[in-house]
C-alpha cells in the first residue's frame, strides 16, 4: 500500500488546501509495529496534503528501509533520543498542522481529518490531542489501561488550564509550536506533557476523547511498577520544580501477551497496593511538608506573626548582594542557604552574609539533582565538602541543612541526624526559580504567608550565573512592605525554631560533628 502523493493535492474546499497536515513518527528499531502505523496513515480519509515523515531515531534494524518501502519521507536522527528524534521531525515538517504517533500505534481512517475539523471550527485552540487505548495488554497492562490511565485522565482533564496531551496522540498548530519555543531538549521522559504546559499559552488545548488510537501495551507489560515509578516521580519533578527527574524509559521491543481473566482480581489488588504505596513514598519524599523519612521543619508552630525569609542557590552576584543592600536598608535578617561551589566562586559575598548577622545554611557542595537518591557515601561527602567550604568562607559550621530541591529519602535523613544536622523546608514558595514576574514573586510570597511561615526565595538558581534573578530581588521590598502591614515580623529560621544555628565544629575524616 502507498501513500498519498504528497507533493500533489487534490481538488477541494479552500480551507482543506490551506491545512496541510505533517505527521511525524519517532522510530527506533521498530521494524515489526512501524509498517500497521503506516498503514494506517495511508488509509486517511482526509483529501489535503498530507505528509509523513518517520525519524530513524539511531535504529540497527530495517526501520529506515521499511518507512521508504511503504511510502513515507525518512530523516534520521543517529542519537538515541526521543525528544532528539521530535526535534528533527517537526523541523523537517512543512505542514500548518503537525502531528505527531509512535511507532506501535494504529490511527483510525478519520483521524487527520477529524483535527483538521477541529482547527477550522476552532480557531482559538492551538493544539489537540485524543484518548490512547492499549491493546494486547497482560495483567500489568491491562491494570495500567483499565485503572491507572482513566484514573489520571479523569484528574487531568478537570484542570481549568488545560490538559496533558499524549505523544502517541498529538497535534498542535505549527505557528504556536514555533512560537512557545518548540520542543525543550532538557526533556525527553514527558516531553509531550511539558509542551502541553507552554502551548497553553499560546491558546486553547483540547483532548477529543472519542478520537482514539490504539498503541502497544508492551512497555507496562514488562514491568509495570517501575515503569509507573519513572512516570510519576518525572510528572511530579516536573511539577514542582520544572524540569525533568529522568531522561527516558528504558527500551522495550519484544510483543505483548494478552490478558488471562482469572488474573483481573490480582491486578486490581496489585493497584490499589501500588497506588497506596506510590502516593506514601511520593509525599513523603516530594512534600516539604512530610516528616515521614525524618524530622522536618518546615514552618513553626506559633501563633505570633513571625515569618522567616530564606534564599537558596547562593551566593550568586550581583543578587546576592543586592539582596543583601534590600535587607540592610530595612533591617531585616535572613537565613542563606549556600551551595559550597558558589561559596567557592563567590567567598566575599559568604562572608559579607555573616558579617551582617544573617544566618547561613547548608545546601550541598554541588546542588546535585537526584541529591537523595545517591549512596549514602556520596552524601556524606557532599555534606562535608560543603560545611568545610562554607566553614573557610564564613569561619562557621551551619547546623541547617536543605535539601537541593526539597527532595528526602530515608537514607539521606540517617545521614543529616548522624551529623546533628537539622533538616529544613517550607510552606511558602512563590515558584521564582521559573521566569515569573516581580509582582508575581511578591503575590505568591503575600498571599501564603501565615504566622510561623518559612518563606523559600532564590538569590542563585542551582549552579548557573547567568540566570536572571532580578525579578526575586525587585520583589523582595514589597514582599517587606506588605508583610508588615499585616503585622508581620522576620526572624531567622534559628530564631524562628529556637534551636542553634551552628555547629562547634567538623570532622570530616569520620563525616562526624561536634555539637
Amino acid at each position: 500500500m502507498q501513500f498519498h502523493d504528497l507533493g500533489v493535492a487534490m481538488a477541494q474546499p479552500a480551507w482543506r488546501s490551506a491545512m496541510k497536515v505533517s505527521i511525524v513518527i519517532p522510530a527506533h528499531n521498530e521494524e515489526t509495529l512501524l509498517p500497521d502505523c503506516l498503514r494506517a496513515l495511508a488509509a486517511q480519509d482526509y483529501d489535503g496534503a498530507l505528509e509523513i515523515i518517520v525519524v530513524d531515531n539511531a535504529s540497527s534494524d530495517r526501520t529506515a528501509e521499511v518507512a521508504r518501502l511503504l511510502g513515507a519521507s525518512v530523516v534520521s536522527e543517529p542519537r538515541r533520543d526521543y525528544c532528539l528524534a521530535l526535534i528533527r521531525g517537526f523541523a523537517a515538517a512543512t505542514g500548518s498542522i503537525i502531528a505527531m504517533t509512535d511507532a506501535d500505534t494504529v490511527v483510525p481512517p478519520d483521524w487527520v481529518s477529524r483535527l483538521v475539523e477541529e482547527y477550522r471550527r476552532r480557531p482559538d485552540v492551538v493544539a489537540i490531542g485524543g484518548d490512547v487505548v492499549f491493546t494486547r495488554a497482560n495483567w500489568k497492562g491491562w491494570l495500567l489501561a483499565r485503572v491507572l490511565v482513566p484514573a489520571f485522565n479523569w484528574i487531568d482533564r478537570r484542570n481549568p488550564r488545560g490538559p496533558h496531551l499524549w505523544g502517541a496522540n498529538l497535534s498542535v498548530r505549527r505557528d504556536a509550536f514555533l512560537a512557545v519555543g518548540g520542543w525543550n531538549s532538557d526533556y525527553s521522559l514527558e516531553v509531550d506533557s511539558e509542551l502541553s504546559e507552554r502551548l497553553r499559552s499560546a491558546g486553547r488545548v483540547v483532548v477529543l476523547e472519542s478520537l482514539r488510537v490504539q498503541t502497544s501495551s508492551r512497555r507496562w507489560n514488562r514491568a509495570l511498577l517501575s515503569n509507573l515509578f519513572l512516570y510519576v516521580s518525572n510528572f511530579v519533578w516536573m511539577k514542582l520544580f520544572s524540569r525533568p527527574l529522568w531522561r527516558d524509559f528504558p527500551v522495550v521491543r519484544e510483543p505483548a501477551a494478552g490478558l488471562r481473566p482469572r488474573r483481573r482480581r490480582a491486578a486490581l489488588a496489585a493497584a490499589a497496593a501500588a497506588l497506596a504505596v506510590a502516593v506514601v513514598l511520593g509525599e513523603s519524599a516530594f512534600s516539604p511538608r512530610s516528616s515521614a523519612f525524618g524530622k522536618t521543619y518546615w514552618h513553626a508552630a506559633t501563633h505570633q506573626k513571625v515569618v522567616a525569609l530564606t534564599f537558596d542557590d547562593g551566593p550568586n552576584e550581583p543578587y546576592t548582594s543586592q539582596v543583601l543592600d534590600i535587607l540592610e536598608r530595612e533591617h531585616v535578617r535572613a537565613t542563606f542557604f549556600l551551595i559550597g561551589e558558589n561559596v567557592r566562586k563567590y567567598p566575599a559575598a559568604a562572608a559579607r552574609i555573616v558579617r551582617e548577622g544573617h544566618v547561613v545554611g547548608n545546601h550541598s557542595e554541588h546542588h546535585p539533582l537526584r541529591f537523595a537518591l545517591e549512596p549514602v557515601q556520596q552524601i556524606r561527602a557532599e555534606v562535608s565538602a560543603a560545611e568545610e567550604t562554607i566553614h573557610a568562607a564564613t569561619a562557621l559550621f551551619p547546623r541547617l541543612f536543605r535539601p537541593p530541591q526539597g527532595l528526602r529519602s530515608p537514607w539521606l535523613m540517617r545521614v543529616l541526624k548522624s551529623d546533628s544536622l537539622i533538616t529544613v523546608t517550607w510552606d511558602d514558595a512563590p515558584g521564582d526559580w521559573d521566569p515569573i514576574s516581580r509582582e508575581t514573586v511578591a503575590r505568591r510570597a503575600v498571599l501564603h504567608a501565615r504566622p510561623g511561615s518559612i518563606i523559600l526565595l532564590h538569590d542563585g538558581l542551582n549552579l548557573s550565573h547567568d540566570i536572571d534573578r532580578s525579578p526575586t530581588v525587585r520583589a523582595l521590598p514589597e514582599i517587606i512592605e506588605r508583610l508588615r502591614s499585616r503585622g508581620y515580623r522576620f526572624v531567622t529560621v534559628p530564631e524562628l525554631l529556637h534551636c542553634p544555628a551552628t555547629l562547634a565544629g567538623w570532622h570530616p575524616a569520620s563525616g562526624s560533628p561536634a555539637s
